[in-house]
């Protein structure tokens, strides 16, 4: 990031900036970071009704409302609000819970352009790649972003990752929904290689990193003005968290490679 080489931290100019950046410490308080996942569930869901409507529409800008708008704000201070929604999964309840969760902002998402029986069934692969999100995320780093469970711990939830990647990109294929079987098909080497590489930190960040990065990136081939509200987000965090802690996040950067205990 540019503000790491003109504003390195310890300089005067860096000290300013992070008084400045201070004013946003309630804006970070309501966890923005979950609002990536959210904006692009609710999405998903407004995808399908469009896909089934007309499977041939993308990049177009008609999609937009104040309606839709309205409830990605609304639902982004309702998971502000109650954190909770979004918990870690670490088992079958947690599970459960998160595919609740998802099915709810999906169908949120369906509001401004009409629910029908279809839906339900298209909208499976993307409930299942929800929950595969929660639980790559739910896999413990700690502070100093490395593993604190083996290898041999990992490997159940990394399997599952897996198999609920290639079976969101089959369902997504038998449905003939080139969207949600592009993004889960793009994304499963990620945890395959976390699984059966040498372990390493990286694998895991990558797997995080693009399990929320891809569906966000594919979803805005269809609505491309969510591009506006996720740009803006995304730097303003990271220079939010550059100036108050001196890290940069989120980031596409990766740690060298490292060993970690199998």
């Amino acid at each position: 990031m540019l503000a790491e080489k003109y504003f390195p931290k310890g300089s005067s100019q860096y000290s300013s900036l992070s008084n400045l950046f201070k004013n946003l410490d309630r804006f970070s308080a309501l966890n923005p970071e979950n609002w990536f996942g959210v904006w692009t569930m609710i999405l998903a869901g407004a995808n399908v009704s469009v896909h089934i409507a007309d499977r041939w529409i993308y990049w177009d800008w008609s999609t937009f409302s104040l309606l839709i708008l309205g409830i990605l704000l609304l639902a982004s201070m309702w998971v502000s609000r109650y954190p909770g929604l979004l918990q870690k999964v670490d088992s079958v309840k947690s599970g459960l819970f998160i595919l609740l969760t998802g099915f709810i902002f999906f169908c949120l998402g369906t509001i401004p352009f009409g629910f029908n029986s279809k839906i339900i069934l298209f909208g499976l692969p993307y409930f299942f790649f929800f929950l595969v999100a929660h639980m790559t995320w739910s896999l413990s780093v700690d502070d100093k972003n490395k593993s604190v469970l083996t290898k041999k711990q990992m490997a159940p939830m990394l399997s599952i990752i897996i198999v609920l990647s290639l079976l969101c990109a089959a369902i997504g294929y038998l449905n003939d929904d080139p969207m949600i079987s592009t993004i889960a098909a793009v994304y499963s080497p990620f945890p395959i290689v976390a699984l059966v590489f040498p372990t390493a930190i990286r694998h895991f960040q990558r797997a995080r990193m693009y399990s929320v990065f891809i569906p966000t990136m594919f979803i805005s081939v269809r609505f491309p003005w969510l591009l506006f509200m996720v740009l803006p987000l995304f730097w303003i965090l990271r220079y939010y968290h550059y100036f108050k802690n001196g890290q940069v996040k989120p980031s596409f950067k990766v740690d060298l490679p490292s060993s970690m205990d199998d």
